[in-house]
């Protein structure tokens, strides 16, 4: 029988299957990479909704591109028998949901590995898949994450925290779940034998979050957060104002601090006290921390971006300019390294976003396949797994599936 379900042979993971049932950002974000680099990744939609993700105009055609689409009931008993017949034919599968979802209602780990035992299985969640009760059942989204995990306390200005946005926590999380499943099959090729990742995702963010919070541990100490987007401990660094936009810069090392301190007229207090001999960084905390920012904030407040960063250029100092949204198109860079593309839309819009990333060199990760409509491919799955056009047709009368229409080909 001819496969229905076709992608393409491009990218490393060319030949692995991922199914993933996910909604929104963190989640899907994973399938996404596995999708763009050469994976066939099946989405599973609800039924009676589709995901969440497809009331945004624009997004949800860079985030679902590469996928097939199944709408399926996985929880009735019709649906999460065509679930388990999916699995036996998938290297991955991964949720998103609240806490150990899939095993409150009838579908745990083992009952997965009975009919794959080579299966991975990345369970993703904001409090994880146990701990206490009061947690592990709640919702999360972004703002949870970092708020629970002590990132958000971290960021913001110094009179008030702020999240990070656009939706760091679930970025993060989707990466951690990317990496970590890739780890796991990497085991399963040794070993033949399945694997359960439990990602939280507000210790996906403690990991990332830990650079300040670690001098807190081990010597009691709360770093402060920033000022005016300025680094909360080291002068010279972070975010200044030319006069005609912003730059980062992040002045580090034994010469850019002479060459900086002398430009500044600040070169008196070399070799002092307060700017050893050897002095790589300058502290806010320090007595000349205070002064160097305000020197920096004069000079550079004079200065156009461009002559701050040939000053920064000829210094050795790391800076760049703080880009607008519409200068990434014409940036030299980007159109030299193609980090945007373009693709068709189902309905035959042109439509562009990030290209794919990173850039494997030898099994380049491509976009194939524009976002599918829902339940574009439940036909297609389904007939692949041995359901016949009547089963189907049966399947969908009573709710279990949603049909939609004929898949894109390959």
């Amino acid at each position: 029988m001819t496969k229905r379900v076709v992608t393409p042979k491009f990218g490393p993971l060319a030949g692995l299957r991922v199914v993933f049932s996910a909604i929104e950002i963190a989640g899907p974000f994973s399938a996404q990479l596995f999708a763009e680099w050469g994976a066939e990744v099946i989405w599973i939609e609800n039924v009676a909704w589709a995901d969440t993700i497809r009331v945004q105009p624009n997004y949800p055609e860079y985030a679902r591109r590469n996928l097939h689409a199944l709408s399926l009931n996985i929880f009735s008993d019709e649906g999460r028998q065509a679930f388990l017949k999916l699995l036996e034919t998938a290297d991955v599968f991964i949720d998103a949901s609240k806490g150990p979802a899939f095993a409150r209602r009838g579908i745990p780990d083992e009952l997965m590995w009975e009919h794959n035992p080579r299966l991975v299985i990345g369970h993703l969640s904001g409090f994880g898949q146990y701990g206490v009760d009061e947690y592990t059942n709640l919702a999360a989204y972004n703002t949870i994450a970092q708020a629970f995990s002590g990132y958000l306390i971290q960021n913001g200005d110094k009179d008030q925290p702020m999240p990070a946005f656009p939706y760091t926590a679930d970025y993060i999380a989707g990466l951690t779940v990317t990496s970590s499943v890739l780890a796991a099959l990497h085991n399963v090729q040794k070993t033949g034998v399945g694997e359960s990742i439990d990602v939280a995702m507000y210790e996906a963010m403690l990991a990332v979050g830990q650079y300040y919070m670690i001098d807190y541990f081990n010597g009691g100490e709360i770093c402060p957060r920033m000022t005016r987007g300025k680094d909360p401990i080291w002068a010279g660094c972070g975010l200044y104002t030319c006069k005609d936009g912003y730059i980062v810069m992040e002045i580090v090392g034994v010469r850019q601090i002479r060459e900086m301190f002398t430009i500044l007229g600040l070169g008196h207090l070399l070799g002092t006290e307060d700017v050893p001999e050897g002095a790589q960084l300058i502290a806010h905390a320090s007595p000349v921390g205070p002064v160097l920012e305000e020197r920096l904030d004069a000079y550079l407040g004079e200065r156009s971006v461009e002559e701050a960063l040939k000053l920064l250029a000829e210094l050795r100092v790391a800076g760049a300019k703080v880009l607008t949204i519409p200068e990434l198109e014409s940036n030299p860079q980007y159109k030299a390294r193609e980090s945007f593309t373009q693709w068709k839309t189902t309905a035959g819009r042109t439509f562009k976003g990030p290209n794919v990333m990173p850039k494997f060199k030898k099994n380049p990760g491509k976009v194939w396949r524009p976002m599918p409509t829902h339940g574009q491919d439940t036909e297609a799955i389904l007939g692949d797994l041995g359901y016949s056009a009547q089963d189907i047709r049966a399947l969908a009368d009573k709710g279990v599936i949603k049909t939609g229409g004929a898949p894109e080909k390959a």
